[in-house]
C-alpha cells in the first residue's frame, strides 16, 4: 500500500507541475489576446495542447492507481476519490495527501479564473470586429427566392460588403 500511495504522491505532483505550466502558458495567452499577437497567441495554444494531453495521460495512471488502491482497501468496484481515500488511510499518509489534493486543486482554479478572464476578452474582440464588419457593409439585400411550392427560401446573399454604385 505505501509503494502506491507513493506513486500516487508522485503523479500528483507531476500533475502539479504541468498545471501550473498551463496556468503559466494562459497567462501568456491572455497578454497575446490582448496585444493581438496571432503568431505567439497560436503558439502558446499548441503548447497548452500538449500539456491537456499529458494531464489526461496522468490522470489516467492517477485513476489506475487509486482503482488498485481501492481494491487493497477492499471498498469494491468504485474508485474512491482522494478525498475519500484520506478518510481510509492514517496519517502521516493522510496530511501528505491532503496537501497534495490543496496544492492541485488551487492550481487548477487559478487556471479556470485565467481561462475565463481569456474566454471574455475573445469574445468581446470578436464582438468587436463583427461589429466593424457590420459597419463596413450595407444592409442586408432583399435577395428572396421563391421554390416551386411557393415557399419563400432565403437567399444566400445577405449583405454586400462595398457598395458598387458609390
Amino acid at each position: 500500500m505505501k509503494e502506491l500511495l507513493e506513486n500516487l504522491y508522485d503523479t500528483l505532483d507531476r500533475m502539479t507541475a504541468v498545471y501550473k505550466e498551463i496556468l503559466q502558458a494562459a497567462e501568456e495567452k491572455q497578454g497575446y489576446i490582448i496585444s493581438g499577437d496571432i503568431e505567439k497567441l497560436e503558439s502558446v495554444i499548441f503548447r497548452e495542447r500538449n500539456l491537456a494531453e499529458s494531464i489526461v495521460l496522468m490522470e489516467e495512471k492517477r485513476r489506475y492507481i487509486m482503482a488498485s488502491i481501492t481494491r487493497q482497501i477492499g471498498r469494491g468496484e468504485t474508485a474512491l476519490s482522494l478525498q475519500k481515500l484520506g478518510e481510509h488511510i492514517q496519517d502521516p499518509f493522510r496530511s501528505k495527501l491532503e496537501m497534495k489534493r490543496e496544492r492541485i486543486l488551487e492550481v487548477a482554479q487559478k487556471v479556470q479564473e485565467v481561462n475565463n478572464v481569456n474566454t471574455s476578452l475573445t469574445r468581446y474582440s470578436l464582438e468587436y470586429v463583427n461589429s466593424l464588419i457590420k459597419s463596413l457593409c450595407s444592409e442586408p439585400l432583399d435577395n428572396t427566392i421563391y421554390q416551386q411550392t411557393g415557399k419563400v427560401r432565403e437567399g444566400d446573399l445577405k449583405r454586400i460588403v462595398f457598395e458598387t454604385s458609390a
